[in-house]
């Protein structure tokens, strides 16, 4: 049964667990495309290695699979963009690394295989089901799986013998870190050693009536020592017109047709469930035959609702329609619980959606526009048809386009086009069919002191606030000259004292919030202790620690070690990742994609 389980997917087990670790050591260690065509089969280069467009698509194509089955969904154009630029990151991890450990003659012999397999299965292995008791990994079960002659373990064996040599590759880069004592004490402390302060805040916008003016001088000399924060990269703004794609009458007539015919089926005897598996269009329910579960009132949209608990169990309900499509209901039972009426059902969905004949012809609208906007120009085309045109602000070269979305295909050809050029082909989104003009071009430049002025002023004036903060809070200070002034000179000044804790280095803390400066130094002060002024991003406070627990020897000595693992696990995971992020800033990476 556990090999039968494997055997399924053999294939996939081998991709996804490889390109999952070659991305885990990295950063966590803890549409139809074949009809594409390249002139020389090379989508990029790594280091002089090349990318044959074929590896490129098939690792689309897997990843487009696993996306299917996990959501039930086909992708959208936001998620196709990220999957794009995932598997191209992937790939250039993939031949780095494999570069890397040709560089260290790294290999795998058989005995290093069989000993990891024996000693240490991965991650899928000591999950599955078949291997554990009381929800733990049983290794005297997978020995015997392993001894089993009737399974058949070459598919792991074949992954280990993948990832070993990456595994390797991380002990020889990270076998040079190292933590000390200090550091496993350090760390120990920031979690198990806490405080409880009495803190006051003076605040900067206390002095926000107060009249602060900021001169031109001042102006232009912190504009000139920042020049490089109002930078701009080139940035380009177009016009586009949308032609939804939306179902048609004639479509919505056809899905009630759907669902008037698969209640009939229903009541001629077929099974709801089988039925649901193959038509429902609801990806969480349809594997499961429909099944929803145990549901009360409230819990569904309330035309499914009334529907649903109007019904007898065993009765067949619908076609109810809500926002998302047409809902058939079976009711299966109904119980109380908690004194609430709870009903359990199952439903098959069909969506309203566009048929392919609506699709093609809303397309050749689309290209008319378009063929028209090349010969007479987008502005005339637009007035000849009376179509609405939308327009973005000017934005950057990245993927997402305002009010548009992520739509890589529609950014390269905008920061590839000239002025006032329109695009041949629409580009389908999910808002529909999309034709363009190119309307601004703003190059590259440095935003004139004109620009930012009104914005500078405002900052110089926020922290001269601050400032005026800063010294407001170390002349308190200096009227506190033991613990008992703390609190007898915030009362004399009307300055509200607050109290809160225990709270550790990491934690968040109420009313002050995450800020290191306060947590730091609340730890570092003795029981009645008066800090200095303390600046954070918010102001300035003062802080005296009231409680504070001491250090635990006993609890350190037994918790030293699983920090010192954890502290060694975390350095080395950022050890790899700083290497890698140096090999690839160094490596000579070509990308053709955009040429496809």
């Amino acid at each position: 049964m556990v090999m039968k389980k494997m055997r399924e997917y053999t294939k996939e087990f081998l991709i996804i667990l490889v390109l999952a670790f070659v991305g885990t050591i990295i950063f966590n260690w803890g549409m139809n495309i074949t009809g594409i065509r390249h002139r020389k089969g090379i989508i990029g280069e790594i280091n002089g290695e090349k990318i044959r467009i074929e590896k490129y698509y098939q690792a689309l194509q897997r990843q487009m699979e696993a996306y299917r089955q996990k959501t039930g969904q086909e992708i959208g154009e936001r998620e196709w963009s990220f999957l794009e630029q995932q598997v191209w990151e992937n790939l250039i991890q993939e031949i780095l690394l494999q570069q890397q450990i040709r560089k260290y003659h790294i290999t795998v012999t058989d005995k290093e295989v069989v000993f990891q397999l024996k000693n240490n299965p991965p991650e899928i292995l000591r999950t599955n089901e078949s291997f554990l008791t009381n929800g733990k990994f049983d290794f005297r079960k997978y020995h015997d799986a392993l001894r089993n002659p009737q399974n058949d373990w070459r598919p792991v064996e074949a992954y280990l013998r993948t990832m070993l040599p990456y595994e390797k590759l991380q002990q020889v880069v990270t076998a040079s870190v190292r933590v000390t004592p200090n550091e496993v004490k350090w760390e120990f402390m920031k979690r198990n050693l806490k405080a409880k302060v009495k803190y006051v805040f003076f605040d900067p916008r206390h002095f926000q009536d107060k009249k602060i003016e900021i001169s031109d001088a001042e102006i232009r000399k912190y504009y000139q020592a920042n020049k490089e924060k109002y930078y701009e990269v080139e940035k380009r703004r177009i016009e586009y017109v949308v032609f939804p794609i939306v179902p048609t009458s004639s479509d919505s007539l056809s899905v009630w047709a759907s669902a008037r015919d698969l209640i009939k089926r229903i009541k001629d005897g077929e099974d709801f469930a089988e039925l649901a598996q193959v038509y429902s269009e609801d990806p969480a329910s349809a594997a499961k035959g429909g099944d929803l579960g145990y549901f009360g009132r409230g819990s569904m949209v309330k035309p499914f609702e009334d529907a649903a608990f109007a019904a007898r169990p065993g009765e067949v309900v619908g076609p109810i329609q809500t926002q998302f499509g047409l809902h058939i209901i079976k009711v299966e039972d109904r119980k109380r619980e908690n004194n609430k009426e709870q009903i359990k059902a199952r439903h098959i969905l069909l969506k309203f959606k566009p048929s392919n004949d609506t699709i093609e012809n809303i397309k050749a609208k689309a290209i008319y526009f378009a063929d028209m906007a090349k010969r007479i120009g987008f502005d005339e085309a637009v007035n000849h048809d009376s179509l609405q045109v939308q327009t973005t602000p000017l934005f950057p070269h990245k993927d997402l386009i305002p009010g548009i979305g992520f739509q890589r295909d529609i950014v390269k050809f905008v920061f590839k086009g000239r002025l006032n050029e329109s695009n041949e082909e629409p580009f389908q989104t999910d808002q529909g069919f999309i034709v363009l003009k190119i309307a601004e071009i703003q190059k590259a430049r440095t935003k004139p002191l004109k620009e930012v002025k009104t914005d500078i002023e405002n900052l110089l004036r926020s922290e001269r606030r601050k400032e005026l903060a800063r010294q407001w809070c170390a002349q308190e200070r200096q009227k506190m000259h033991n613990s008992e002034d703390f609190e007898v000179v915030a009362a004399a000044d009307s300055l509200p004292v607050k109290e809160v804790g225990p709270f550790s280095m990491i934690d968040y803390v109420p009313g002050v919030g995450r800020e290191s400066q306060f947590n730091g130094t609340a730890m570092k002060l003795d029981i009645g202790e008066i800090s200095l002024p303390v600046e954070t991003m918010k102001g300035y406070y003062l802080i005296k620690v009231v409680e504070k627990t001491p250090f635990d020897e006993e609890t350190f000595e037994q918790q030293k070690n699983r920090l010192y693992a954890r502290l060694l696990q975390a350095k080395r995971q950022q050890a790899f990742k700083d290497w890698y992020d140096t090999l690839k800033k160094n490596a000579k990476i070509k990308d053709f994609r955009q040429n496809i």
